[in-house]
């Protein structure tokens, strides 16, 4: 599938389509012309981790993006919800409604392949048979996050 096919992208774009005509629309004080600006930079750069997600070579790499898609939403999600509070003039009831909808399907679906990435890499990790190591008296040792990996360097 191409990343511009995928509806998690879809969505974002829609909700980039949605928001320059209402960035436009903001006060032109510098503070707000900051907002907008990047909120719409939030946005173009949620495309552009969905892509690098979907060309990612292994699963860490996919998982990095969509934190970072995670990461840029919660900021727009964020944005639109002081804009509601300080200035309703610059978003009306209707209009935060309908962000917050295109909000929660993108939450969704970033929600739902971040788990299955996640998942993904937790079965790659897996050894076949897990040995527990034994202590002298015979009771299994507690492993901890550095039994398997090599300190020596």
């Amino acid at each position: 599938m191409k990343p511009s096919q995928a509806s998690i992208y879809r969505e974002i774009e829609r909700l980039l389509e949605f928001t320059i005509p209402m960035a436009e629309r903001f006060p032109k004080s510098l503070p707000y012309m900051e907002l907008g600006g990047r909120l719409i930079l939030d946005l173009k750069e949620s495309m552009d981790f969905v892509v690098l997600a979907f060309q990612a070579e292994n699963r860490l790499e996919r998982l990095e993006c969509i934190n970072a898609v995670v990461m840029r939403m919660t900021s727009v999600k964020t944005t639109f919800r002081l804009l509601n509070r300080v200035r309703r003039d610059t978003i009306s009831r209707g209009q935060y409604a309908q962000v917050l909808d295109m909000l929660n399907s993108i939450a969704d679906q970033a929600g739902k392949w971040l788990r299955k990435t996640k998942f993904l890499i937790a079965e790659e990790g897996k050894p076949a048979k897990a040995a527990v190591p034994k202590i002298s008296n015979g009771e299994p040792k507690q492993l901890n996050i550095f039994d398997e990996k090599d300190l020596s360097r």
